[in-house]
């Protein structure tokens, strides 16, 4: 393939140990207009990796010393992004299979028809420019994410409450100290994604990725490869390799969110990647090194799951190294008008509608009620107070509040939800006790449902 333009030109390392080869394939690739390095064994191709970055890398397999396979993990490892080739004159399938799980990206044999070289190239040039738009693609969303300017974000914790600036003290704490694994508490609704954000944001850099997975949300047979990626054919559907969110949140934060939802397996997984900060996809042998915060979030105590075996004490531990408790909204009702009014002005509440705030009595009711599902629902009882006043000022009924500060329910004489306990009774009633459709409702994970239902000696 003759290389058109700079653009179209790999830089090629070529690893064989024989002069013939180096003459033939190496001249091929130089009169095509390629860069190329030739190594004859594998400690010097180590060190050209280690000076240089490629593109392509054709690599011999029956090497005195270190053989291709050897090289081909570590070359992987040093430049995860170029294409590994490996080339051999006795290719068996074993040999094959044990190149393509170790990271090959194709397979040549000797004596190398050029025609096949040609489409090797080929898919390399198309590989790397699939590679820089994916570069360039992701360079965008985090100057986009990075744009917002240091007062929008210092409003991301919202509230005056003692506790919540004891919560501010302890994000700081913990940027200071550059944990690299923090553990945060609360119920649902209680702003624990909006804590993993600020000590995101605050460790910096600005261009840094923040990923964020709900682990109840993935089906137990994807979680792994969500989590940890996976090479191509390692299941069925698996027709490409895919990068985990371990991987796309390397240099950043990964925040699972109720992480006490992942399965055992999962949780053995996710041990060794804290305990080596190395993992492998699923279906795969190479070893990924990855350098990242991990915020992990649930609303039930891990103990307690400890105790019922279905959390690893080990995982526990390793997790429970600086922990930030977030209180209900109930204990901290300073907070209850600054988030109001802080939702009231996000445009995705507001939806362009000329409503000012909230009258005197429309306070009053806010204050006046318990919030089991703490600032989310608070969120929600905002955006349906705007919907229903249209303009000017909210009144109390458009919160759907009664003076006694409970939700007011369609259904005459139905249960006016007070505590959590009425709250959660209320739903599986309405939904005709299916566990599932009340935990929507609800707005919390099915596993949380049943972990409250059970200290609430409900059903």
């Amino acid at each position: 393939m003759t290389a058109k333009g700079p653009e179209r030109s790999l830089r090629v390392l070529l690893v064989d140990d024989e002069d013939i080869v180096h003459q033939t394939l190496a001249g091929y690739l130089r009169d095509s207009g390629h860069q190329v390095d030739d190594a004859y064994e594998a400690e010097s191709a180590l060190t050209l990796l280690e000076q240089n970055d490629y593109d392509l890398a054709l690599l011999d397999v029956q090497m005195p010393g270190m053989d291709g396979l050897s090289l081909l993990g570590k070359v992987v490892m040093l430049q995860p992004e170029l294409s590994a080739v490996i080339i051999s004159g006795h290719a068996t399938m074993d040999i094959t299979i044990q190149a393509l799980r170790l990271g090959a990206a194709d397979f040549l044999t000797k004596p190398v028809k050029l025609l096949e070289l040609d489409a090797v190239l080929e898919k390399a040039v198309r590989i790397r420019e699939l590679r820089q738009l994916q570069r360039h693609l992701r360079d965008t969303i985090r100057r986009l994410q990075a744009s917002e300017d240091q007062r929008e974000r210092n409003r991301r914790l919202v509230g005056l409450s003692p506790a919540t600036e004891d919560v501010r003290r302890q994000i700081r704490m913990a940027v200071e100290a550059k944990c690299d694994t923090v553990l945060i508490l609360g119920e649902t609704g209680t702003g624990k994604e909006v804590v993993a954000r600020e000590i995101h944001f605050l460790a910096g850099p600005d261009e840094s990725p923040f990923i964020a997975m709900s682990c109840p949300a993935i089906p137990d047979t994807l979680v792994e490869s969500e989590l940890f990626g996976h090479r191509k054919g390692a299941f069925t559907g698996a027709t490409e390799d895919k990068a985990g969110y371990f991987e796309l949140a390397n240099e950043g934060t990964l925040f699972l969110d109720e992480i006490g939802d992942l399965s055992p397996a999962a949780q053995a997984k996710l041990l060794r990647v804290l305990e080596t900060r190395t993992l492998r996809r699923v279906g795969g042998i190479q070893e990924i090194q990855v350098a990242l915060r991990l915020i992990a979030a649930t609303n039930v105590p891990l103990e307690e799951l400890v105790k019922a075996g279905r959390f690893r004490q080990d995982l526990l531990y390793r997790l429970n190294v600086f922990t930030i408790q977030l209180l209900p909204l109930r204990e901290r009702r300073e907070d209850i008008l600054p988030l109001a009014e802080h939702f009231l002005s996000l445009p995705t509440v507001r939806r362009e509608l000329p409503v000012t705030g909230f009258s005197p009595a429309a306070q009053e009711r806010l204050l006046s009620y318990n919030y089991p599902g703490n600032a989310r629902e608070l969120r929600n009882l905002v955006e349906r107070a705007a919907i229903l006043c249209r303009s000017g000022e909210i009144q109390p009924e458009h919160l759907g509040l009664s003076e006694t500060g409970t939700i007011k329910t369609e259904t005459p004489g139905s249960l006016k939800p007070n505590t959590e306990r009425d709250q959660i009774l209320n739903a599986l009633e309405q939904a005709k006790w299916n566990r599932r459709e009340a935990a929507r409702s609800l707005g919390m994970p099915y596993s949380t449902l049943r972990y409250k239902m059970k200290n609430l000696n409900i059903g």
